[in-house]
């Protein structure tokens, strides 16, 4: 367990570790008078942050603070299939992590590195990085402007009450039926307030094939990320998710997408084979993100979308993501990414990994 205590004079938080302490009260002295102080849960990232992103606007709201999108793709073949990953964050105002991933993977996607350069040549990617612009405006944690948790209300949106959900839900049916978009991925990022490491939650259907299809892409984030851990990564179809985007987006979208909910912890993440909590930063969330993003071509390499490797080329970004062999999993029999992948899918995951980066 650690206690994390900030110094005002250096503007750096230190981590210490403690031992056989069950509760903390925390004390705040300042040495100023008459001016504001803000107690946070995490790094805060405002909305005021997300403003320049993207030119795409939905919805006439009641504060004006609008949610926008950020389309990104290049030299698509013209008349192809587009291809479409869809990336939401921040439904939640709290989980100021999901911002600092969704910051990492549009910084890498607009880089100048090849393999973004591949992904936008093949990929349409849509970012919607603030679902829920008002709450994070008014310091809410979970909840909109009007008090609803936006992520029970995929089913039935309201334009009036969820005018952001509303937009982002008829704009994804748009794309379902245009027959020359293929609407592959659905991801959610968000932040977890009591367990460690990145993770996943996905859909159980009772397509064994379908099922076993949408384990991939975590299997593969797992071997990209050292701080994402398949173990923890979960199947399910709980009564209670049901609104969730992607509980709905799962049971709308054809077989051929997956739609999952990206979390990381708001704390610490655990290395593999060891028993140390390393404190995530901001840089860590945002290296999770561009691990995302670089995942992307390793799934598409499996799918014949991208053909052969990269030419080696001179790292461009300061952190050289090694490979990491996913531990061992659990039987099947529960809703944990443990069931015994089928050959087809073992097939895959021995296919060559990324190039330099």
């Amino acid at each position: 367990m650690y206690a994390f205590v900030r110094f005002l004079e250096d503007n750096v938080c230190y981590a210490l570790p403690v031992s056989r302490v069950r509760d903390f009260s925390p004390t705040s002295q300042q040495d100023f008078d008459n001016q504001k102080v803000y107690t946070v849960y995490r790094n805060p990232e405002e909305a005021a942050d997300e403003d320049d992103e993207s030119p795409g606007e939905w919805g006439d709201r009641l504060l004006l603070h609008k949610a926008q999108i950020l389309a990104l793709a290049a030299n698509l073949l013209p008349g192809a299939e587009q291809k479409v990953v869809f990336i939401t964050a921040r439904v939640h105002p709290g989980e100021t992590p999901s911002s600092f991933v969704c910051q990492g993977i549009i910084d890498f996607l607009v880089s100048h590195h090849p393999i973004a350069k591949v992904l936008r040549d093949h990929v349409v990617f849509k970012i919607a990085p603030m679902l829920n612009p008002d709450g994070v405006y008014l310091g809410n944690y979970r909840c909109s402007l009007m008090g609803f948790d936006l992520n029970r209300h995929w089913a039935n949106p309201s334009p009036w009450a969820h005018p952001t959900l509303h937009g982002v839900k008829e704009l994804i049916i748009d794309m379902y039926n245009n027959p020359k978009i293929n609407l592959e991925f659905y991801i959610d990022i968000h932040a977890h307030s009591t367990m460690m490491n990145g993770f996943m939650y996905g859909n159980i259907f009772e397509d064994e094939e379908r099922f076993q299809r949408q384990a991939i892409f975590p299997k593969l984030l797992c071997q990209n990320a050292e701080d994402f851990s398949y173990s923890s990564t979960s199947f399910n179809r709980d009564a209670v998710k049901a609104g969730t985007g992607r509980r709905f987006l799962g049971g709308l979208l054809n077989d051929t997408s997956s739609c999952y909910t990206l979390e990381v912890s708001f704390y610490s993440y655990i290395l593999g084979g060891t028993a140390s909590a390393v404190p995530y930063t901001e840089e860590a969330y945002m290296k999770l993100g561009r691990n995302v993003a670089r995942t992307f071509l390793d799934y598409y390499r499996l799918n014949s979308l991208v053909e052969g490797p990269l030419a080696p080329t001179p790292k461009t970004w300061k952190d050289k993501v090694p490979h990491y062999k996913c531990p061992a999993q659990r039987g099947p029999g529960n809703s944990h990414a443990g069931g015994k992948p089928d050959k087809r899918s073992q097939a895959h995951l021995k296919e060559p990994s990324l190039p330099t980066r």
